[in-house]
This record gives C-alpha cells, structure tokens and sequence, in this order.
C-alpha cells in the first residue's frame, strides 16, 4: 500500500505526523509544534484538475501560539492529488454560529489519517474526508488585507 508523501514536518517518530494523532497534533521540519485545537481553521481553497490540489489554512489563537510560531502563527497545507469523498456541513454547527457570538466555528474537532492516503476533517461546522498522495505543511506570518483596487486613498500630500 503507498503512502501519503508529506513535507514540511518532523521525521521524528513521536513527533511527526502518525496515524494514531493525524494532523491534529505534530511538529515542523523546525521543531514548532502544531496543535491544531489551538487554531482557528479559516480557509479552503479546491483547485480542479488532472492533479486537483486542496488547500487548507488554520490560524493560531493568540492566547496559545506556542513561542516559536509567533511570528508565524498561519498553519497552511497543500494537499496534491487530490480526490474528495465528502465535503457536509453541519446544519446544527452553523445554527449554533448564528445564534451565539462566542460559538467556534472554526475549531477543529480532529484531522484523522488513516496512514495510507484518507484524511478526515471534522470541524465546529465542516466534515471534510479526502485522499490525498502529497500533502506539505507550511507556517508563515499572517497576512495583512489589502483595501480593494481602486478605493485606496492617497495619503501623499499634493502640490500645487
């Protein structure tokens, strides 16, 4: 049986990405640590194509961004080769949104991989089960929102 292809984290046994904690919980090429709980799932990006690719992006709450990721506080995958199974949302998930301002709607409840090429993504409102055969992991720093095209000021003063 073949095996997703990761990059991006550990090599380490105990610290590298395993079927028994998936990519819930695991440590960077550079020994951050990732604690997927401890974020925010934020986006998905599905690219289709002869090798459909499946982007994920999770930011870590400030209140528990380990020190080594601070400046880096974005956990971004790309999936390659991709093959969704299912993509449900939870009815009940985005009601509990809706009606109470402190309800998680990001929080992640597990990210499973069977060890082979199936990983399933539960979150406070999305399952998300896919086959993936590479799968890379970044950090980076968060972005900054630009204004769009064309509503920019000027704050440069003016001659006359």
């Amino acid at each position: 049986m073949s095996v997703t292809e990761f990059a991006g984290v550990t090599e380490d046994k105990d610290r590298g990405v395993t079927p028994k904690a998936g990519l819930y919980e695991f440590w960077t090429e550079e020994n951050a640590h990732v604690y997927l709980h401890d974020t925010d799932f934020r986006r998905l990006t599905y690219e289709p194509g002869r090798r459909p690719v499946l982007q994920l992006e999770f930011l870590h709450d400030p209140r528990w961004t380990p020190p080594e990721l601070s400046e880096t506080p974005v956990v971004a995958f790309r999936f390659e080769d991709v093959r969704v199974v299912e993509w449900r949302e939870d009815r009940q998930g985005h009601d509990s949104v809706a009606a109470q301002s402190d309800a998680p709607p990001g929080q992640v409840e597990c990210f499973d991989w069977d060890g082979g090429h199936l990983f399933t993504l539960d979150t406070f409102t999305l399952r998300l089960v896919f086959h993936a055969r590479r799968a890379e992991v970044t950090v980076r720093a968060k972005s900054i929102p630009r204004p769009p095209t064309g509503t920019a000021k000027s704050a440069a003063p003016t001659s006359s």
